[in-house]
């Protein structure tokens, strides 16, 4: 495979404290998958090597506000999340307590997502970017082949994480 920046992506899926911090809701059910296969250090190469040789970088956040409590059906761990206030932001135009919170980016990721070149695509619900726009936004700017680096999924289906 050609990997060529000017057609390449990286995609990072829910980089956020939900999930890599100790302190994050998931932390219990994910940690040890984690730490095994040092996904945290592996993303931030990742993150380090993509801006380094200028890969665009993609995130696809994880977020729920609280409307989506009134969703009518939901699968458990949907069901789970909303809660338990997993991924919760007070809303799609209110930054109100996102800052550390569980749907906050992990701190040691920050200055690579907000460099005001990484492109943070609408939030997704449920599994992954299937939900959101991430492939239009791939599309825009003719990214043909995409990387992605997501473990949320991965580790809790007890797979391994492929970071």
């Amino acid at each position: 495979m050609n990997i060529d920046k000017d057609d390449t992506a990286v995609v990072f899926i829910d980089p956020q404290n939900e999930v890599l911090s100790e302190k994050g809701l998931a932390w219990p059910l994910v940690h040890e998958s984690l730490r095994e296969n040092n996904t945290i250090e592996n993303m931030e190469r990742i993150f380090k090597a993509a801006k380094a040789l200028g890969f665009e970088v993609f995130i696809s956040p994880h977020h729920f506000y609280p409307a989506d409590k009134g969703w009518k059906f939901n699968g458990p761990l949907e069901t789970d999340e909303a809660t338990s206030g997993m991924f919760a932001r007070k809303g799609v135009l209110n930054l109100d307590g996102l800052e550390g919170s569980g749907a906050d980016w992990l701190a040691r990721f920050k200055p690579y997502i907000q460099d005001g070149k990484t492109i943070v695509v609408a939030p997704h619900r449920v599994w992954g970017p299937e939900t959101n726009d991430l492939v239009l936004q791939l599309r825009k700017p003719g990214s043909a082949k995409s990387f992605l680096a997501e473990c949320w999924r991965t580790c809790v289906s007890n797979l391994t994480c492929a970071n």
